[in-house]
């Protein structure tokens, strides 16, 4: 669990340092032939995060749940966002991490409802989502450095 803790904080510093170095309308640029931007796949990775660790455990989200609704799988920015907005994202990239850290070692994780990803991976308890959440955020790495050429 160290190790896919520290992939996680590897690219939650990656995410951050986007969020950090790009403006605020760079970050909400919708490249042509794309439906979404840099901070929608910032946004969509913690929430699916969240949503799949916590959720799925039967656990409260530790950001809020109009987050997970407004990043979830199938949704598109609707809208520039605040910078305010990125700020909070953020902030919650690290903080939802240590928060994420006590968890794990309280060992609330216990109970999971099985999903199936788009991928027709089989999530069946915690052990199998953390790695799912490691890959599901190269996936959104790889998105954010395509659009960083674009804008």
């Amino acid at each position: 669990m160290k190790e896919h803790l520290s992939i996680l904080a590897h690219n939650r510093a990656i995410y951050s340092r986007f969020l950090k170095n790009f403006s605020l309308e760079q970050l909400n640029t919708v490249p042509e032939g794309f439906n979404n931007n840099i901070i929608w796949n910032v946004a969509h990775a913690l929430a699916t995060q969240q949503s799949i660790m916590y959720t799925l455990s039967g656990l409260k989200p530790v950001v809020p749940q109009s987050w997970i609704d407004g990043y979830r799988k199938g949704t598109k920015p609707e809208g520039d966002v605040s910078q305010e907005f990125v700020d909070a994202i953020d902030a919650a990239l690290m903080s939802t991490m240590e928060q994420l850290k006590k968890d794990i070692e309280a060992g609330v994780f216990e109970n999971y409802q099985p999903y199936t990803t788009s991928t027709k991976m089989e999530l069946n308890s915690f052990a199998t989502v953390f790695p799912f959440v490691l890959f599901h955020d190269g996936v959104h790495i790889g998105s954010v450095l395509a659009l960083a050429k674009l804008v």
